[in-house]
């Protein structure tokens, strides 16, 4: 076998390798990275039908909290520090205890 078809060898193999590793991890659900890049900060209380609050792990040190809007149901991820988004958190805590 030539070095040149040796070497394309390894490198199919390396992408199949990297392509179904990736895909074992996300089929499990496991979470490379944080889910929010952008968050809002504007007031959206009165669209919102449902709030996620995903606490810091190994993979994202931030508190993330993901809004989905009743309308269209897109996510949005939310602003923590913003003060309508520290009362809506605070609800949330609240009704779970």
């Amino acid at each position: 076998m030539s070095i040149r078809m040796s070497a394309s060898l390894v490198i199919v193999l390396l992408a199949l390798l990297t392509i179904t590793e990736g895909m074992s991890l996300r089929g499990v659900g496991a979470d490379l990275r944080c889910r929010c890049i952008e968050t809002e900060s504007r007031r959206i209380g009165r669209l919102i039908k449902k709030v996620e609050m995903f606490p810091p792990s190994s993979h994202c040190r931030d508190t993330e909290i993901i809004a989905t809007l009743s309308n269209s149901g897109q996510e949005i991820c939310l602003d923590v520090s913003a003060p309508w988004v520290k009362r809506v958190i605070k609800k949330m805590l609240a009704n779970n205890k």
